[in-house]
């Protein structure tokens, strides 16, 4: 594909993957305010898990659902930054794209199973004896039997979602298609996909989403950067750079001209000499 070609499939897909992009922030955030168990701190204990499960089934399959959209929303709007970034030259393997087409299916796919299956046994622990109690603690564990290959495939899942969250805005911020601050926040997403904290994690993810959106369709504030518009590899701009821009000015507007072949360097000009202080001029009258 040429340059041209390119340029030309990144126009025609902008706006679909910038609305993918907003939906997959919104599914993320809306996933986090859905199902709140009732017993934050006991959240660890298997008991009030499966029981806050039971008691709210409907809003936890939704949220799981929200979560499968997101990460499917996810496919397309990585799909067009892994090839933004290989057309530029950004170092991304070939192989790289079936990480970027298997990681958000296999996440998706697995995170509905996961529900289904813990609703299941919430339902069978909440209508059995004992719950509470180190008692109800072994039955928890007792009856909480998810299959291993669904605990490897969302393990799997969840890493490569989490390493396609960095490893793409970093490889963007190389090639000048994401502000530095833009690749370190999707870094941050990432970490965040694995390592969850409740009330942040959907709320960095969905930020930082919502503004790759808003760049692919040129809302960014103060522009795209310009390998967008070449097609090459080009550093963002930086903060000086713009404001030259603005400016109507080059950035080397201000340097010293260069010296004509044969023509000797100008000599620096010479810095003036700091007037002596008072108190060296006090020691002088002494």
């Amino acid at each position: 594909m040429t340059r041209d070609q390119q340029l030309e499939w990144e126009a025609r897909w902008s706006l679909p993957v910038a609305a993918a992009s907003f939906a997959a922030g919104l599914m993320l955030l809306v996933s986090a305010m859905i199902f709140f168990p009732k017993d934050r701190e006991g959240i660890q204990r298997a008991p009030d898990l499966l029981l806050s499960i039971d008691q709210s089934s409907g809003s936890y399959l939704a949220s799981a659902t929200l979560t499968a959209l997101s990460a499917l929303a996810l496919l397309g709007v990585f799909f067009y930054l892994f090839r933004a970034i290989d057309s530029r030259g950004g170092g991304v393997p070939r192989w790289f794209v079936y990480l970027v087409i298997g990681a958000p299916i296999i996440y998706a796919v697995s995170a509905m199973i996961y529900a289904f299956q813990a609703v299941d046994i919430a339902d069978e622990f909440a209508s059995g004896t004992p719950i509470r109690g180190d008692a109800g603690d072994n039955r928890a564990e007792r009856i909480s039997n998810i299959s291993g290959a669904l605990i490897a495939a969302q393990t799997a899942g969840t890493v490569g979602l989490a390493f396609l969250f960095v490893m793409l805005p970093l490889r963007a911020r190389r090639v000048g298609l994401l502000t530095p601050f833009m690749g370190i926040l999707g870094a941050i997403s990432g970490a965040l996909v694995v390592f969850q904290l409740a009330g942040i994690s959907a709320v960095v993810q969905a930020f930082w989403l919502g503004a790759l959106g808003a760049l692919i369709v040129g809302r960014w504030p103060g522009g795209r950067g310009p390998a967008w518009e070449t097609g090459e590899a080009d550093p963002w701009p930086t903060a000086a750079e713009r404001r030259a821009e603005l400016a109507g000015e080059s950035p080397e507007a201000n340097a010293p001209p260069e010296p004509e072949p044969g023509e000797p360097p100008a000599d620096p000009e010479p810095i003036p000499e700091r007037p002596p202080s008072r108190k060296r001029r006090k020691k002088k009258r002494g």
